[in-house]
């Protein structure tokens, strides 16, 4: 599996990149896991979140370009990143139910990385905020999609 790195976040566009790491790793598990024989009843909704978490990046990517230029370099002081990085290595045989508490897991940090960062750029940038607010969300929904598996 690919190496991922998790930023400090010290400002607003680490927060962002972070966020980016994030969406990168969670697809790749999702990915992983859709591509396990042990898991093909699942198959199908993992890699609908794949897809969902790449579509997130894109997002990111398009909210750091077109929106964030002057907020980029804000200092942020709040949130330390390590209380948010996740496993990106998925357990070696692992079963339809280990995968939805390893995924699920996933998307609860992920979740509150995402609810946690909106409230410190509710400050800097409200429309900032709302995408990192509806993303934390999302991984709430993501984990209950994964609980009904």
């Amino acid at each position: 599996m690919a190496e991922y790195e998790f930023p400090e976040c010290t400002s607003f566009g680490s927060v962002i990149r972070f966020a980016l790491e994030l969406e990168k790793a969670t697809s790749a598990i999702y990915d992983d896991l859709a591509a396990r024989p042990e898991l093909a009843s699942t198959k199908e909704p993992l890699k609908a979140l794949a897809d969902s978490h790449r579509k997130r990046s894109d997002i990111l990517e398009h909210t750091r370009r077109e929106k964030l230029n002057e907020m980029i370099l804000e200092p942020i002081q709040d949130i330390d990143s390590s209380n948010y990085v996740i496993e990106t290595e998925v357990p070696a045989g692992v079963d339809v139910a280990g995968a939805k508490e390893f995924a699920g897991k996933v998307e609860l940090t992920s979740s509150r990385f995402y609810l946690d960062s909106s409230k410190t750029a509710k400050s800097l940038l409200a429309e900032a905020a709302r995408i990192l607010e509806r993303m934390g969300k999302e991984n709430e929904a993501n984990k209950a999609r994964l609980d009904a598996l």
